[in-house]
Formats: structure tokens, sequence, C-alpha cells
């Protein structure tokens, strides 16, 4: 099983009241707010309901931990530290990211820790359009450039 990354582009704004739900329950209903979850037949049902809004796409363990380091939360002020990585039970920001990926961890069963990333827009904007699917020359739906633009969103 993997886990994929998924990015809300657009926000909640003027959004079909289904959409919104699926966009709420994943946990994503800001605008640049990212999340992992898994990639089972449901979730993929549900991303396909809100293509027009999403960007998705395989993660690595790297990119995941550089996610965990620099925007995972506890709260609104406080950032994923030491102390709370012994609470989970593991020793650093890496070994999170690959039991999330190895053994299916959601960041919303992990007690105390906010279950999406906020991000910035990406630097240097983005190189295709944000209203269009991926293979129609935008950045919406199954996108596997989506990993360099997180990148630039860190």
């Amino acid at each position: 099983m993997t886990s994929l990354i998924v990015v809300n582009l657009h926000g909640l704004i003027n959004t079909p009241s289904g959409t919104r739900k699926t966009l709420i329950e994943l946990g994503i209903g800001k605008r640049f707010a990212a999340t992992v979850v898994s990639d089972d037949e449901s979730t993929i049902g549900a991303l396909h309901l809100c293509k027009e809004y999403l960007a998705w796409t395989p993660i690595d363990a790297e990119l995941l931990t550089t996610l965990l380091k620099t925007r995972g939360k506890v709260s609104n002020a406080k950032p994923l530290g030491a102390d709370e990585l012994k609470v989970l039970g593991v020793k650093d920001h890496s070994e999170l990211a690959s039991k999330m990926i190895k053994e299916g961890w959601r960041l919303s069963s992990l007690k105390g820790v906010k279950p999406f990333f906020g991000l910035s827009p990406p630097r240097g904007g983005f190189k295709r359009s944000s209203r269009r699917q991926f293979g129609q020359g935008g950045i919406l739906g199954e996108n596997p450039k989506l990993v360099d633009i997180v990148k630039r969103m860190l």
C-alpha cells in the first residue's frame, strides 16, 4: 500500500456542497493545505470527486520527512519536535515518515498532531495552469510533477 500526498489548490470558495464536505473530511479545507492519505479505493474515489480543486501524487519518505520537520505542527504555534515524537513512540522524523509509508499510519490517527500541513504558495509560481487537469496542460488531478511543486511550497 502506498501513500499519496494531496494538496488543495483552490480552497472552499464557490465549491459544491458534496465537494466541500469531501475536502473537509480529507482534512484539507484551506487553500494550499496538504495531507497524506492511503492509496485505497474509497480515497481515490473521493479524490476524483474533488479533482477540480486538488492535485495528488505518490509520496516518498524523503519528502514526507522534510514535510514533518518543516511543516508538522502540534498546535497552531508549536512545531512537531522531539518531545512529541517520543510520545508517539518514534525516535525522529524519518522513522515516523517510514512508518507512515510502510505501515499505513495516518496523520489523523496520530494523537496531538495536526492532520494537515499548511504550505505557502510555490516560489516562482505555478509553471502550468492551476485551472486545468494535468493531462490538459495544468496541475490539477493526478500530477506526477507535484513533488517538485511541493518542494517549492516549503
